[in-house]
């Protein structure tokens, strides 16, 4: 008996506005759910508990915005013509569609997102209502003392509540301010054992004492040779 043809897509959206208050769990559930009201026949995992094959990009913490959250599914049958159309339709406030890519021919490409993704960009903005602290001087100062130091110490705990810093120094790529106010920055993301990733609002938190002072937002995934996904 020959296999089922298998059609492989990545899925390119936002996640913005209300959708910001929602936890990777939630929007994963969302996610599917859109796609059993636009009716796809989704391919699904062997064993047992059969489950869709979907992957998504890193978790994104809750209260930051996205503009490039990736989403690879397969399905049994070709996408129909209206599909973004339909999607766009079941979708609430907060998903917009940036692109949708046909992935079947890609067979180097890592299956899971959680491997292909090894970097995000990040653009943070200054919440002038709740910042009373830095001004922009300030601000370079922190980024150039960031930079020039070879160390990023983060306290954390581990699953068994032992705490234990490590330090992130090598999870930092880049870190500039664009726009005057705007603060860019390339964090690691995904999965690695040599280098750590690392969540953007700990990382801010750990240079400014709180993160709430900033509208977080992520934009840009790459791999591990810092190629645009």
């Amino acid at each position: 008996m020959s296999e089922e043809k298998i059609y492989k897509y990545r899925l390119k959206i936002t996640k913005n506005k209300e959708l910001r208050f929602i936890s990777h769990l939630d929007w994963q559930n969302l996610i599917l759910k859109i796609f059993r009201r636009c009716e796809l026949k989704l391919a699904l995992s062997q064993g047992f508990n059969k489950m869709p094959k979907v992957s998504y990009s890193p978790a994104l913490p809750i209260f930051i915005e996205s503009n490039c959250e990736l989403v690879n599914f397969q399905t049994l049958e070709p996408l129909q013509k209206d599909f973004l159309e339909q999607f766009k339709k079941f979708s609430p406030n907060g998903i917009e569609i940036i692109s949708l890519t046909e992935t079947t021919n890609n067979i180097n490409e890592p299956k899971s997102l959680e491997n292909y993704i090894q970097w995000a960009r990040y653009e943070a903005i200054l919440n002038n209502e709740k910042n009373h602290v830095y001004n922009l001087d300030k601000i370079r100062y922190i980024i150039e003392k960031c930079l020039s130091s070879d160390e990023l110490l983060i306290t954390k705990k581990t699953k068994k509540g032992i705490e234990k810093t490590i330090n992130y120094r090598n999870s930092l790529k880049t870190f500039e301010i664009l726009d005057g106010n705007v603060l860019s920055f390339i964090l690691k993301a995904g999965q690695n054992e040599e280098i750590p990733s690392l969540r953007a609002d700990e990382f801010l938190k750990t240079l400014f004492d709180d993160s709430n002072i900033f509208k977080i937002k992520r934009v840009e995934f790459f791999d591990t040779n810092l190629r645009v996904i």
